[in-house]
């Protein structure tokens, strides 16, 4: 793992280890994301994935922090610069935490959602090289929490990314173990 990871990652966990003695879960995820802005442009609007592991930690009357790592891609975009053409893959391993406000004071039903995550992009041109870079994004959705495994989960996330603005439209489900 690179220092320019493992710094960061131990900053978040550090972070929350006095949220630890908390009843916490663990999971998975999976989404669909829909590009928007220059993402979109970048990928020639095709759908992506996001799948990751994340943690639930429960503050009590409908309030949980969700730290999560998730891995992005957008697959098979068309690229065109000044003389050079080919195909793009957009990629992203992202570390983050969301804010879960459960609307019935209890972990189960409707819940708005809030989160950050720091992202390290990287578009792989073909033809033309690579081009990287690590930035924020801040995401805000709604769910609904069916029971205690399984939830479904749309947000609109919007950050920067190597190709530019990282906007999406994504339809994620969550299940915890």
């Amino acid at each position: 793992m690179r220092m320019k990871t493992l710094f960061p990652s131990l900053i978040l966990a550090t972070a929350m280890l006095p949220l630890a003695a908390q009843q916490t879960e663990a999971g998975i995820q999976g989404s669909l994301l829909f590009p928007q802005s220059d993402l979109r442009s970048s990928v020639d609007g095709r759908v992506g994935f996001e799948i990751g592991v994340h943690g639930a930690i429960d503050l009590g009357e409908g309030n949980e922090v969700r730290p999560r790592i998730d891995y992005t891609r957008y697959d098979g975009g068309s690229f065109s610069g000044s003389s050079l053409s080919g195909s793009t893959l957009v990629e992203a391993i992202g570390i983050g935490a969301d804010y879960l406000r459960y609307l019935e004071g209890r972990r189960r039903g409707l819940y708005a959602v809030g989160g950050v995550e720091l992202n390290w992009w990287n578009a792989h041109y073909r033809h033309a090289g690579n081009e990287r870079d690590t930035s924020p994004s801040l995401m805000v959705g709604v769910g609904h929490r069916f029971n205690s495994a399984v939830a479904m989960e749309f947000n609109i996330d919007s950050g920067h990314s190597a190709v530019g603005t990282a906007t999406a439209i994504k339809g994620g489900v969550f299940y915890r173990f």
